[in-house]
């Protein structure tokens, strides 16, 4: 079944828009993010910034531009454009993992301030444990001293006291601990515990693939825009081409007549001259291969035509 290339509608082409504007303008975020922190300056702010913002517009238009090259065949020319975009690429991606890598400490101070709460917790719940032990030691004491009147009822009293107190706490604690991880703290954390790796290596691990599969993302809806653009391109030139041809059709070319052919005409219309080509090539002085074509002219005019015989005639004039 042969496959026929159709232009993308306009749902898709809004979609492929719409996805390679949100990519774009993530890595130009992440981007301004490492910039911006080079300088506590407002002006300088503003020039890396900019900077920013140049970089990553001149890198996806570098990739582009290495589109239309190959396109062209022009091998030398991708290479440089390549060569070009690897390097803005690289501090695109050092961008995206400084801004990723900076969102993702927040969540973890975030992570770690719900840790030290629940912490703060179950230190409470300890020291609790400890007076109540503590209760219960003079509680046994004055068992053993055979003053459960006096000191018993009291002490029974705290300790239930303190065990209701660290219920209390219990809960508070659960409730904390439940809205403490992020989802993106949970995952690391379950693949740090699964590859025995360290928290840190992990977090750098997933900042540094989120950040080159956000380049290289953009990258590929631009290269899938330009290949449209391309194609659409193409596709006018060819419409154009074939209006251009059925509205001018193409007009045989006639061989242009010689200055002595007219006089001819006229003479042997008037019956000065035999219509033979020997006769004719001896008025003119031409050799027979020029009067063949003279001859042909004859007959395509209608001045002459052929007998049965072979030989030519004058053709009756109106």
């Amino acid at each position: 079944m042969h496959y026929q290339r159709l232009p993308k509608g306009h749902f898709a082409l809004s979609v492929v828009y719409l996805i390679t504007g949100a990519s774009i303008a993530a890595s130009m975020v992440f981007s301004l993010l490492l910039f911006l922190s080079l300088e506590q300056g407002l002006l300088m702010k503003l020039m890396f910034g900019g900077l920013a913002l140049v970089f990553e517009v001149g890198k996806f238009y570098i990739w582009y531009e290495m589109g239309e090259r190959t396109n062209r065949g022009d091998s030398m020319g991708s290479l440089k454009a390549l060569c070009f975009y690897a390097v803005l690429s690289g501090l695109s991606i050092a961008g995206s993992v400084g801004g990723i890598n900076a969102a993702t400490n927040t969540l973890m101070k975030g992570d770690e301030a719900k840790a030290a709460e629940v912490q703060s917790y179950n230190d409470k719940i300890v020291s609790l444990d400890r007076e109540i032990e503590i209760n219960e030691q003079a509680a046994q004491a004055y068992i053993d001293m055979k003053r459960i009147a006096n000191g018993m009822t009291e002490m029974l009293a705290r300790n239930q006291d303190l065990r209701a107190r660290q219920d209390e706490l219990r809960r508070e604690r659960d409730q904390v601990a439940i809205t403490s991880q992020s989802s993106l703290m949970g995952l690391m954390s379950s693949l740090a515990d699964g590859l025995g790796w360290p928290l840190a290596r992990v977090q750098f691990g997933i900042v540094a693939a989120l950040s080159v599969l956000l380049d290289f993302f953009a990258a590929f809806f631009i290269s899938l825009l330009g290949e449209e653009t391309r194609f659409r391109r193409s596709q006018r030139q060819q419409e154009q081409q074939a209006a251009t041809t059925s509205v001018v059709p193409a007009q045989p070319a006639v061989p242009a007549r010689p200055d002595y052919y007219h006089e001819l005409v006229a003479r042997l219309q008037a019956g000065e001259l035999r219509c033979a080509k020997g006769a004719v090539s001896r008025m003119l002085e031409k050799p027979l291969e020029e009067v063949e074509d003279i001859f042909h002219w004859l007959l395509q005019d209608g001045i002459v035509y052929r007998k049965p015989n072979r030989h030519f005639a004058l053709s009756q004039q109106d």
